[in-house]
């Protein structure tokens, strides 16, 4: 296609020509530096906290007898002994009550609950 005489080709604004060059400048850079990247590792998993562990400071125990209390339950729990789900919600119904000490919760609602099952902890 012949342009016609005394017309212009193509005109972009100098701005616009600018902002264009720098786009691809860009991308070609983001391309160039993903392409000589070494290849990243997986992230490693991180051991998931054991179940005492997790009632111990998620209950905020702090005397001996309730350390114990907290490995004897995550022992019945691995034993099959008792549910983990009945462990589960127990913890959770202690930790809503909003009281700055739950433990002494957990413990008895978890000894009724598991009462009513015929498990004595």
């Amino acid at each position: 296609m012949a342009l016609l005489s005394g017309a212009r080709g193509c005109y972009l604004p100098r701005m616009t020509i600018k902002t264009l060059a720098s786009a691809i400048l860009t991308a070609c850079l983001c391309v160039a530096s993903t392409a000589a990247a070494p290849a990243a590792e997986p992230p490693v998993p991180r051991e998931s906290t054991s179940l005492a562990e997790r009632l111990k400071a998620g209950l905020k125990a702090r005397l001996p007898q309730e350390f114990e209390y907290a490995d004897r339950v995550a022992a019945l729990v691995e034993e099959g002994v008792l549910p983990v789900k009945l462990v589960d919600t127990a913890f959770a119904w202690a930790r809503k009550k909003g009281v700055p000490y739950p433990f002494p919760y957990f413990r008895r609602v978890l000894e009724i609950q598991a009462s009513l099952i015929g498990i004595k902890i």
